[in-house]
């Protein structure tokens, strides 16, 4: 009975793994020696002040002491594909959290969820999007279509994701204003 009941787990395990969807996901540790925990703090909020226009309706949760800033933001979104493309546009609603300790800081951007404007009949959502190659979920009668739409979709979140990493990693290369100026 024991082996039947391992087995089962075993299976269900594997099953789960094997169907299960990952969430799109853009992570990294980044090392900038000798700053402290501190600094690199002033600097991540100088960058969201900064990367979002108002970076308190971003903010969930701000923490210096634990080192962490978590977000909730926005991408618009304007497809590129042309058939049905109004019942696409909309945002694009992410969650970005950095962490920072001594020497170095980590970022992780994950949980996009596409949400067309409005909610007349006919909006399409694509939902979570994932790292899937085919839409999990095409409309009826439209899977090429769905794929177009969540290949766009994939491609301006990865467009817009390499720029806001890399005014990160500007940012928090660079050391707070008040501590170059010496006025």
């Amino acid at each position: 009975m024991k082996k039947l009941i391992l087995t089962f787990i075993f299976f269900t395990a594997i099953s789960m793994t094997v169907f299960g969807q990952e969430s799109l996901t853009y992570t990294g540790v980044v090392q900038v020696d000798s700053v402290s925990k501190n600094e690199l703090y002033n600097r991540l909020k100088l960058w969201f002040a900064i990367a979002y226009n108002s970076a308190n309706d971003v903010l969930q949760i701000d923490n210096k002491d634990e080192g962490e800033i978590i977000g909730k933001a926005i991408l618009k979104y304007n497809p590129n594909v042309l058939s049905g493309s109004e019942q696409t546009k909309g945002s694009i609603k992410y969650t970005i959290k950095i962490f920072v300790k001594e020497g170095r800081y980590k970022y992780e951007i994950t949980d996009f969820i596409h949400d067309p404007y409005g909610n007349q009949y006919g909006k399409s959502s694509m939902g979570l999007i994932t790292t899937d190659k085919e839409c999990p979920n095409p409309k009826p009668m439209a899977k090429g279509w769905s794929n177009k739409v969540w290949d766009d979709i994939k491609i301006q979140i990865e467009n817009n994701m390499i720029l806001l990493i890399a005014s990160l990693k500007e940012r928090m290369a660079k050391t707070t204003e008040s501590k170059k100026d010496d006025w």
